[in-house]
């Protein structure tokens, strides 16, 4: 069924061709992308054709597509240092924005200016009175974590330790020490804000590893009722397939995504000897929003405060960081 909402992503040809499909199956008619040349536009088009029938239009210059199309909403998925600039861009058009993780990071750029970065993205939909939000769609699952943690524990009084082991293993080769750190450390950092909405973390026991192809990060979260201990562990892989896992108080899940008999990718959390399955987290992240921005109930699962909050621990542990050899 049709929200109404049109959508035009920006970077489609990698992780916002799904991101598409997300908007699509949202009920949103995605009437528009943007490619870097006229090559990589008619590789989209025919990927994005026949995943759910495309019929938009496609651009490489984004202020045109944004001018011509007017869209509701706007998918930057773009690579990182390219995210301060398409989001303002958007923004300032009248567009909501859905923005990859990280919120921002140009890697020429010191790290206090990339936080720079992040802050002027979220004036920017302060002051155009627009909704942000940053894919870190790991957060989306909390409600279904908590679910399932209640059929194997009941339910918890308080979270006294977070944990949570990340793999990848790229499509454009393998990642090493702060490459890792800028693709996946937004994850585990956005089920810490929200598992611990309330929280502070203690920066005193804050300490961050950035290994060859393993990234290490420990501190606690001081909360109302005592503190957390958080310890997260990323990893580049060659092959096999990556882990993804998480959980608090030891009560860990492992993520695994399929296909279901009508070809629509869904979530499976397991742990324990149980299972609960949903919407990818992605798919629900989206379609939250589209709800939202339609006045019909929805949330923005990571808002443009939780964003910056978010960019703002990585780049405070990533200045704590050792390198071992």
């Amino acid at each position: 069924m049709s929200n109404g909402l049109k959508v035009a992503v920006i970077g489609a040809s990698g992780i916002g061709q799904h991101h598409a499909r997300w908007h699509h199956l949202s009920g949103s008619q995605v009437v528009a992308f943007a490619g870097t040349s006229e090559e990589s536009r008619a590789k989209t088009r025919s990927l994005l054709q026949a995943d759910f029938g495309f019929d938009g239009r496609a651009y490489t210059d984004v202020a045109h597509m944004l001018k011509a199309e007017q869209p509701d909403v706007v998918d930057v998925s773009s690579p990182p240092h390219l995210h301060k600039d398409h989001a303002i861009m958007a923004l300032q058009s009248g567009c909501h924005v859905v923005c990859e993780k990280p919120l921002c990071w140009d890697e020429d750029k010191s790290l206090d200016a990339i936080l720079a970065d992040g802050q002027a993205v979220v004036n920017a939909a302060d002051q155009a009175g627009k909704s942000l939000a940053m894919s870190a769609q790991y957060s989306a699952a909390i409600p279904i974590y908590r679910q399932l943690y209640a059929r194997v524990r009941g339910a918890w009084d308080r979270v006294e330790s977070l944990e949570m082991v990340m793999e990848s293993k790229g499509r454009r080769g393998p990642k090493a020490r702060e490459e890792i750190w800028i693709d996946l450390a937004s994850h585990p950092l956005s089920l810490v804000f929200g598992f611990l909405p309330d929280g502070e973390i203690d920066w005193a026991s804050a300490s961050c590893a950035i290994g060859e192809r393993e990234n290490r990060a420990r501190f606690d979260v001081l909360m109302p009722k005592g503190r957390c201990a958080v310890q997260f562990v990323l990893r580049d892989r060659d092959d096999g397939v990556p882990i993804r896992q998480f959980g608090v108080n030891g009560f860990l899940v492992n993520w695994e995504g399929f296909a279901d008999e009508e070809g629509i990718y869904r979530a499976r959390l397991s742990g324990d000897g149980e299972t609960a399955t949903c919407p990818d987290f992605m798919h629900i992240l989206i379609d939250e929003f589209g709800k939202h921005i339609c006045g019909k109930g929805g949330r923005v699962i990571v808002p443009a405060a939780d964003a910056l909050k978010n960019l703002q621990a990585q780049v405070a542990l990533l200045k704590r960081a050792e390198w071992p050899a």
